[in-house]
Order: C-alpha cells, then sequence, then structure tokens
C-alpha cells in the first residue's frame, strides 16, 4: 500500500518526497522488490514496526491468485527463509534517529519457525503482539521483553480468542495501552457478514469471549485493522470503502463513520497515529502493481491528511 514511483498512481509521484523520513543506511524499510507491509508507529513516533518478506505479492495479488509470489526481494539480516511463500514473513523494527532518519530495520527476535506480521507493542516496547503462524494456522499471539532484552515465549491467550473451527481466522490484534482490552479481526459465526472486529477484555487472568463490535463499524462487507488514538476520540479500521473514521468516547462510534482521503494514496490500509495525532503511517497498495509501499501523511491545520509520503 505505498503511493510512489514504484507504488501509486503515476500523477503522485512528484508529491513523494521523503521529507526528514528517509532511512540513514542499509536496507530500506521500502524495499524495490519483496514485500513491506503492516506499519505500526509508536506512540512516541520512535519506532516503526512492519512485516517484511523476500516474495513480491504484486502479481499474486492482481492476478487473483493465478501467478504465484516470487522471491525477488533482499535478504534482511535474519530472516527466515522459506519455500512456501506464506509462510515466510518476519517482523521487524526500525529507530528514528535525532535528524528524523530511519536506522536500518532489525530482526524484532521473536520471530517463529513459521510466518509471523501485523504486530503492535505497548508499555513502550516491553511488551508485542502479533499474529504467529504454526505452520497448519495464524494465531493471535503476545510476548514479554526480558531484562536482557531478549523476548519470552509467545503465549497464546487461549481458545475464546483463536477459533479455527468450522474455517475462523483471527487477525490485526489490537491491545489497549493497559493490556486489558483487545480488539481483532475474525470471520468467526455470529458476525455481521465477512470479516468482523471483535473485542475482549482481559481480567482474572484470562480473557473474556469475544464480543462483535457491532454496527456502525461492522457491516455486511469486510472489515479489519482496528485503531483508536490513545488520547483522543479517533477510531480508524478499514471497510469496503477503504480506511474508516469516526469520533467516540468508548470504542465504538459516537456518529456516522466517514472515509478517510489520503491525497496521493488511493488504497491505504492498516492505520496508526502517533500520540499527538498528527501523524498517520499506513500501507499503500499501487493499483497499477499490486504492490506495496509504507507510508506516512500529516494532519494539517484544517483537520484533514495531507498528501501521503514514503518513510523511505
Amino acid at each position: 500500500m505505498g503511493i510512489c514511483l514504484v507504488y501509486l498512481a503515476l500523477p503522485l509521484l512528484a508529491a513523494c518526497k521523503g521529507g526528514n523520513s528517509g532511512a540513514s543506511s542499509g536496507t530500506p524499510i521500502n524495499t524495490a522488490a519483496g514485500l513491506s507491509d503492516s506499519p505500526y508507529i509508536s506512540g512516541d513516533g520512535q519506532r516503526l514496526y512492519f512485516t517484511y518478506s523476500r516474495y513480491d505479492f504484486g502479481e499474486w495479488f492482481m492476478s487473483g491468485g493465478a501467478r504465484p509470489p516470487v522471491p525477488s526481494g533482499p535478504d534482511r539480516a535474519g530472516l527466515h527463509h522459506s519455500a512456501n511463500p506464506f509462510d515466510e514473513s518476519d517482523i521487524y523494527v526500525a529507530t528514528r534517529s535525532p535528524d528524523g532518519t530511519w536506522s536500518e530495520a532489525v530482526n524484532l527476535g521473536l520471530n517463529g519457525a513459521y510466518g509471523d506480521s501485523g504486530g503492535m507493542e505497548i508499555n513502550g516496547g516491553s511488551t508485542f503482539i502479533w499474529l504467529q503462524g504454526n505452520g497448519t494456522a495464524s494465531n493471535i499471539v503476545m510476548a514479554s521483553r526480558n531484562p536482557d532484552g531478549t523476548w519470552g515465549p509467545a503465549v497464546d491467550p487461549g481458545p475464546g480468542i483463536n477459533d479455527h473451527s468450522g474455517g475462523a481466522l483471527q487477525d490485526s490484534p489490537k491491545l489497549s495501552a493497559d493490556g486489558k482490552t483487545l480488539w481483532f479481526t475474525s470471520n468467526r459465526p455470529l458476525g455481521h457478514g465477512g470479516k468482523d472486529i471483535w473485542f475482549s477484555s482481559h481480567s482474572n487472568g484470562s480473557w473474556s469471549a469475544p464480543a462483535n463490535l457491532g454496527a456502525p463499524v461492522n457491516t455486511a462487507g469486510d472489515e479489519d485493522r482496528f485503531w483508536f488514538s490513545s488520547g483522543g476520540p479517533d477510531l480508524y479500521w478499514n471497510g469496503p470503502a477503504g480506511i474508516m473514521h469516526c469520533f467516540s468516547t468508548g470504542s465504538t462510534c459516537s456518529g456516522t463513520p466517514d472515509a478517510v482521503t489520503i491525497p496521493g494514496c488511493t488504497l491505504p490500509s492498516w492505520v496508526s497515529l502517533t500520540d499527538d495525532g498528527q501523524r498517520m503511517y499506513f500501507a499503500c497498495r499501487v493499483p497499477e502493481t499490486g504492490r506495496m509501499k509504507i507510508m506516512y501523511s500529516v494532519k494539517q491545520d484544517s483537520g484533514d491528511w495531507g498528501v501521503a509520503h514514503l518513510v523511505d
């Protein structure tokens, strides 16, 4: 979901300048081949997490799955390899330098033997939640960082969260700052249709049975990738019309949702914002190629979002 040069509408190329966010050295976040996707920016704007694979899924996406992904991207340090393109993805993190550029991304160190994707932090990076494959399915898992900087084992929240009965799936976890509420995507029964946003609460050592977030967030179409502001009323998610937004005093909309427009990106997804609400990070798909880039936009004085820029 990027938007310049290799990644988006050609008339928008002139708008794709890196600003003060270009990578300083080494392998960039947005590589010329392979896949960089599912970004998450830390609340302080200092850490950018993303999923990386050597496989290029653009042709696969454009062909409706007829053309298999090809391993064409660079081999980042620490990346586990697989002959199965759907089993090769790891989570990486880049750190913002004092001059505003990004360090070379490093493997987060908690990736398993199969695909890992879609992660986010809380507690200043000491707790991480993400989607981890096990060779047959993908589960939402969590891990805590040890005092020496290494990660503890991936912990499964339990069958109430990870339910594969009847072909159900779960994806795109979002954890509240206090670690007590979990939102995620699932196509499990009793939804509004397709994939919906569900949530669960943690108390007395266990997670409650997930509940559907309901309308107006969930519709008869697919909803995915829920995000809420830690200090404000903004809710964002992906819906059939693209990135959606509404205001709320809780975890659901207090009014009618509206579609988010980001100049320079027609197909954005996977939104996260810095705590001050001024900078949005997202993935952007180029309609002509099906490829993805990680981008950001700055909120304007008008309240609209400014033109999309590549992060590097």
